[in-house]
């Protein structure tokens, strides 16, 4: 395998056969100590258990949406190597973040609290980001999406669709749990020609409270899946 790249929750290596493949680590990311968060742009620590736990949920997700004949960039999982096979992908610009926000919390608050206070209903709002830690992943419009050539009108309206039918998905599916989805971010790319969602879906990506409790990644993860 070669090495492509080492992340900040998982490492990506190229398969012989033109494939990758993802190896998920331990680690957390957040803005701070202590500040641990699904939008995070730091490693703030590592936890035992958080790698295969992001496997896990992201294996269960990936073989739900296959159901919904949602395309997907998801070939297989090896839980016993905390690795995922996936095809390979081409992305929006350096990578673009489609979010999902059910309730006011973390930087939507932190932007818009003039107007909103934490745990405030929203509905479904939809906003994307650019993939760019060094200027803490700035939100931007379809409009401004199009002038710099990465992403077309329809193309927009395809990916604002496909992010709210797959996170209401994934509403619906913590719901039947018991649990409430807040906010969460998913990635697309370009898969053999298709937009098809990429990356992970796992707790690290998801705001998930229980009686009104934020759940830490490893209990999130215990209750998803299976």
């Amino acid at each position: 395998m070669e090495l492509i790249k080492k992340g900040k929750t998982k490492d990506v290596y190229k398969l012989p056969d033109g494939d990758f493949l993802f190896k998920f680590k331990d680690t957390v990311t957040g803005h701070g100590p202590g500040q641990s968060d699904p939008g995070g742009n730091k490693v703030i620590g590592s936890v035992a258990g958080v790698g295969s736990g992001a496997l896990k949920v992201t294996t269960y997700y990936f073989e739900l949406f296959k159901k919904h004949n949602i395309p997907t960039h998801y070939v297989s999982t090896d839980f016993s190597k905390n690795e995922m096979v996936i095809r390979p992908a081409v992305f929006f610009g350096q990578g673009l973040e489609f979010v999902v926000r059910y309730k006011a919390a973390g930087s939507f608050v932190g932007r818009f609290g003039m107007f909103c206070r934490e745990g405030d209903e929203l509905p479904g709002v939809f906003e994307v980001t650019l993939k760019d830690d060094e200027h803490d992943d700035p939100p931007v419009t379809g409009e401004i999406l199009a002038a710099l050539g990465l992403v077309t009108p329809d193309q927009y309206t395809l990916l604002k669709n496909e992010t709210i039918k797959i996170c209401d998905i994934i509403k619906q599916d913590l719901a039947n749990r018991g649990l409430e989805l807040i906010d969460i971010k998913v990635e697309f790319g370009m898969v053999d020609g298709t937009i098809a969602l990429i990356d992970e879906i796992s707790a690290g990506n998801m705001r998930v409270f229980r009686d009104g409790i934020k759940l830490d990644y490893l209990t999130l993860s215990g209750l998803i899946g299976g």
